[in-house]
């Protein structure tokens, strides 16, 4: 049987604040034509989430 983690509330607080962030310097660089570090950034906020998906 495989035991799961949760988050405390202020861990998943962190969490969701930190993707907003994430998602607000994206719309920053879409606003500036940064398509480069846009879609680098993309990355890794999506590559972040789906390590999150696979614990």
């Amino acid at each position: 049987m495989e035991e799961t983690m949760g988050m405390t509330d202020s861990q998943y607080k962190d969490f969701v604040e930190a993707i907003k962030e994430d998602l607000e310097e994206l719309n920053e660089y879409i606003e500036a034509g940064e398509n480069e570090r846009y879609v680098k950034k993309y990355s890794r906020i999506m590559e972040r989430l789906e390590k999150s998906l696979n614990r």
